[in-house]
């Protein structure tokens, strides 16, 4: 009987991925659309993008790539680190996951999932829940917190990283997470909003799962995704 059902199993399994794979792009990507918006356009950063600027100018063309490429996945204390650029005193910056708690790390605190934090309806609660994560975060010597999740538009309720999220409500996601993204910057540590948009599936997110070449893109058209 249990023989029966793993090889049921896998033949499901097996069927699903052939499908992927047909249905998936050559290359596994959507296709590209420009021109994307400038960086810098808002007043209150413009001052920021002048010092980044004529930070970079000074940098070599290995200390870009040093910087923009990191050390790899899980290489140093993070699971993301980039290069350091020592003459010109930048330091290496560590990313560690995630929107729900300190990813790899002990004595932490794993805090409410996303959509469960965002069923309070509580602008508070969002605001403390951010910023004792970075608190937590800080003391660990985190720069970058890999948080919070609100990139899944929970059109599909069986969609495997809706949960992340606040819930499928625009106007609940954008507050819970400015009220998140709040709290974790009142802490001293950078938020990053993920995943930027159409972060929905889980299985079948990265290429040769199961052995299909590709992963399933996520293709929005122009209404929904403005209006989710």
């Amino acid at each position: 009987m249990v023989l029966l059902f793993t090889g049921a199993l896998v033949l499901l399994l097996s069927v699903g991925g052939l499908w992927v794979y047909k249905s998936a792009p050559e290359d596994g990507q959507s296709p590209p659309w420009y021109p994307s918006p400038r960086g810098g356009t808002v007043k209150s950063w413009e001052e920021s993008y002048k010092k980044a600027a004529a930070l970079v100018k000074q940098m070599t063309l290995v200390e870009k790539v040093n910087v923009t490429t990191g050390v790899g996945w899980a290489m140093e204390m993070c699971v993301g680190n980039t290069g350091a650029v020592d003459r010109l005193g930048f330091p290496s910056l560590c990313l560690q996951d995630g929107p729900l708690g300190i990813r790899f790390a002990d004595n932490i605190t794993a805090f409410p999932a996303g959509v469960t934090v965002g069923a309070t309806w509580n602008k508070d609660l969002m605001y403390r829940r951010g910023r004792a994560h970075a608190d937590e975060a800080r003391m660990k010597g985190i720069n970058v917190l890999l948080g919070p999740s609100m990139g899944p538009l929970g059109r599909m309720p069986a969609g495997g990283r809706n949960w992340e999220g606040f819930g499928a409500d625009p106007v609940l996601q954008g507050v819970a997470a400015a009220q998140t993204i709040r709290g974790i910057q009142d802490a001293g540590v950078i938020a990053t909003a993920k995943h930027y948009i159409g972060n929905e599936q889980e299985h079948f997110r990265q290429s040769w799962e199961w052995g299909t070449p590709n992963a399933i893109s996520s293709n929005i058209d122009d209404r929904t995704l403005h209006e989710l």
